[in-house]
């Protein structure tokens, strides 16, 4: 169940729908496992991405302003169960240009791309009022593991 999380400047809306859509194909891509687990369509009906929008001069890195600095400062909160230190090296990897292409980083300036993990247990998650390890068979737990979590 990815949640995304991106903190960034205020955008139009179809704009951020074509990135929601994008980066929604990329976390279906990113998560999939053949062997087992959802499909993709559930997969992608179980993707969140939640755009938290600064204003000018609402964020300041050093006491001044993205703008300021000449650069923009993109933060993507990534959630998921049982994310591996792998798994978190190849999103990091694969969604960096993707982000960097969505948001026109120009490529000198992707160290203003931030993604923060935020990984958690089967048995730290509910969804309709029952815990995702109770959802999720210990099968789909050990693949999940097994696949690089």
């Amino acid at each position: 169940m990815p949640y995304l999380r991106i903190t960034c400047p205020e955008l139009p809306d179809e704009r951020r729908r074509a990135i929601a859509k994008r980066l929604t194909e990329a976390i279906n891509d990113l998560f999939f496992h053949p062997r087992g687990g959802p499909t993709r369509e559930e997969l992608r009906e179980r993707t969140t991405v939640h755009f938290t929008p600064y204003r000018p001069n609402e964020l300041f890195i050093g006491a001044r302003t993205p703008e300021e600095r000449g650069a923009m400062d993109l933060t993507v909160e990534l959630s998921d169960w049982s994310m591996s230190v792998r798994r978190q090296r190849r999103i990091a990897r694969e969604l960096t240009p993707l982000l960097a292409e969505l948001f026109n980083i120009p490529a000198t300036a992707r160290d203003g791309i931030n993604i923060r993990f935020h990984p958690y247990p089967a048995t730290d998650f509910a969804v309709g009022g029952r815990l995702l390890s109770d959802l999720v068979p210990w099968v789909g737990r050990l693949m999940k593991r097994v696949a690089g979590g």
